[in-house]
């Protein structure tokens, strides 16, 4: 029986009825599966993870903080054996994906700002408010932030990060740096609920206001380093006013909370900003470097180029002088210098067309492609979705419940997403991207919609999608 059936199943048994429409959401880098069930009083998402020991963590948690009146989705219904549970719909929007649809001149304006102080609030109430009476013994996989979870992440910058670009250093003194990091970083202490992942993705926005979600890796460890996981998200590019300012209400807020002076939570915060950013570069080296991801590679730049302005400074306290050296040479190596052209911002115009009418392709800008959507099912063959468009929910359903839909739309990302070195290292900075079907009005319209939607998330691209036989 496959996932989509099981979970429907599921649904039935709490439920007692079918569903009116299933969608199959997007899947992310975990093995979770999640699908969106619309029913006639509203739609609820239901989850499917093969890790029992993760849903129990998350489910767990999440039960914990609601009862704190913390702002997490509601888990209504657990089946543990079927590894299933279903949970409160808090939409598709994340603060990621919420930056990346604003203009330039709103993105980082005075309601970011409202909204990012916001966050930092509220993550103090997650770290002192949920820690109290959390059941620890769900924590998955380490009950703390302890030496063996601190030496992994720096071992995974080094292997994963630093030796898979290339960047020269000492083993026995960057060893030594490590050991004085760690020390440094268990001195701070552990008695708060660590989030471990409080980054842009993991935080939806509905109707305005932040929601947390991905916190069954959640364990005891200290303050700053959820808060250094937001303001210093590689793929963001949260500007330093902001940055500043939400560090600086986390720390009055914690202090507050707490009664520990600020100056005490102060001195540890750049230690810890410094291991997060390690970390994020291992996974980074792995997925993008290892793996070939570009979702991964196009994050390295920024995050290599903070934490050289972070060991620049004073912030961390300990001298770590092979570290800062290794850092420092990262962007002299020529994988580092090619990855540097993924910078420059790129326009991609994106249009849905039909092939009877034709259309009349721009070879001006040197870049592009046509994808033909024709070999997909037609949805026109259906007689409740025949007058229907791209736009329509039932023809989404229909598509993000076929397979080989969902894995062209993915496939036609990736080619898009994989040439912009290339693109851009010859200078094309505007490139042009058409789907077409016979009408023009289904197969080609969600086609050109699902890929706009995946390519918009990335950093260095702004968007545009057309419509030649609906924009009328």
């Amino acid at each position: 029986m496959d996932v989509r059936t099981t979970v429907e199943q599921a649904f039935i048994k709490w439920k007692g009825t079918p569903p009116d429409m299933i969608t199959r959401l997007p899947q992310s880098g975990s093995d979770r599966v999640y699908f969106r069930f619309f029913y006639p009083e509203g739609q609820v998402i239901g989850a499917y993870n093969p890790g029992r020991e993760e849903n129990e963590a998350f489910v767990g948690f999440s039960n914990h903080f609601r009862s704190k009146g913390l702002p997490v989705p509601e888990i209504y219904v657990y089946y543990p054996e079927e590894k299933i549970y279903f949970l409160e719909d808090l939409g598709d929007t994340n603060l990621f994906t919420w930056l990346a649809q604003r203009s330039d001149e709103e993105r980082f304006n005075g309601e970011t700002e409202a909204l990012f102080l916001t966050i930092a609030a509220d993550l103090v109430r997650l770290q002192t408010e949920g820690i109290d009476g959390l059941d620890l013994s769900l924590c998955y996989p380490h009950r703390s932030f302890d030496r063996q979870s601190i030496v992994w992440d720096l071992n995974y910058y080094k292997y994963m990060f630093l030796k898979l670009i290339g960047a020269p250093f000492n083993e026995t003194k960057l060893e030594r740096d490590f050991e004085l990091l760690t020390l440094f970083l268990l001195d701070a202490g552990q008695e708060y609920f660590l989030f471990r992942d409080f980054q842009t993705a993991n935080i939806m926005i509905r109707d305005g206001k932040p929601w947390y979600i991905d916190y069954q890796g959640g364990r005891l460890g200290a303050p700053q380093y959820d808060i250094a996981s937001l303001v210093y998200d590689a793929k963001a590019y949260i500007p330093s006013a902001i940055r500043q300012k939400t560090l600086d209400r986390h720390l009055d807020l914690f202090a507050s909370a707490t009664g520990k002076t600020r100056q005490s939570i102060e001195k540890y915060q750049g230690a810890f900003t410094l291991v997060r950013l390690m970390q994020a570069l291992g996974a980074f080296g792995f997925r993008g470097l290892h793996e070939n991801k570009p979702t991964f590679t196009e994050s390295i730049v920024p995050a290599v180029e903070l934490m050289n302005d972070l060991l620049a400074g004073d912030a961390v306290q300990i001298a770590l002088p092979e570290l800062k050296k290794a850092s420092e040479a990262v962007p002299l190596q020529r994988k580092y210098r090619i990855l540097s052209h993924y910078q420059q911002m790129v326009t991609i115009n994106i249009e849905s067309f039909s092939y009877v009418k034709g259309r009349t392709v721009n070879y001006d800008n040197g870049g592009g492609f046509v994808f033909d959507c024709r070999g997909l099912r037609n949805p026109a063959h259906v007689p409740d979705l025949a007058e229907l468009t791209g736009f329509d929910p039932e023809v989404a359903e229909f598509f993000g419940n076929d397979d080989e839909a969902v894995a062209f739309a993915g496939d036609c990302t990736n080619i898009i997403r994989n040439s912009l070195p290339m693109l851009r290292r010859k200078g094309v900075i505007e490139i042009n991207v058409a789907f077409g079907c016979i009408g023009g009005q289904q197969r080609s319209v969600w086609c050109a919609a699902k890929v706009a939607s995946l390519l918009s998330a990335m950093p260095g691209v702004t968007v545009s999608v057309s419509h030649s036989e609906l924009d009328k």
